[in-house]
């Protein structure tokens, strides 16, 4: 199995988040808590929706729970025209860059 974990950096006004693995409650709660903290430091600039995020592009092989559980945390209907699902993560920023989201580093991990 393997070992639950995730990276956040931020790269000009987007969040780009690396998960990986299964999580439990104390590693979801403990991202939670650093993605928020992330949120308050960009809240100047639009990023999400209760804290001005506007766009998602989510990199992952298509999976119905990671999908489920994923539009289950934005609200996705709600947002449906600004969430993008792709499989690789050129094209993620790519859309991010066509809505005016541009990163200077267009890696998941720096």
């Amino acid at each position: 199995m393997i070992k639950a974990n995730y990276f956040i950096r931020t790269d000009n006004n987007v969040v780009i988040v690396h998960v990986k693995g299964a999580w439990d409650l104390a590693i979801a709660e403990k991202f939670s808590q650093e993605f928020k903290k992330v949120g308050r430091q960009l809240n100047h600039t639009p990023w999400t929706q209760v804290n001005n995020m506007t766009h998602t592009a989510r990199v992952y092989k298509d999976h119905a729970l990671k999908t489920y559980q994923l539009n289950r945390m934005l609200d996705a209907e709600k947002h449906k025209d600004n969430i993008c699902h792709v499989e690789n993560s050129s094209e993620g920023f790519a859309w991010l860059t066509k809505h005016g989201f541009h990163v200077t580093t267009a890696k998941v991990v720096a």
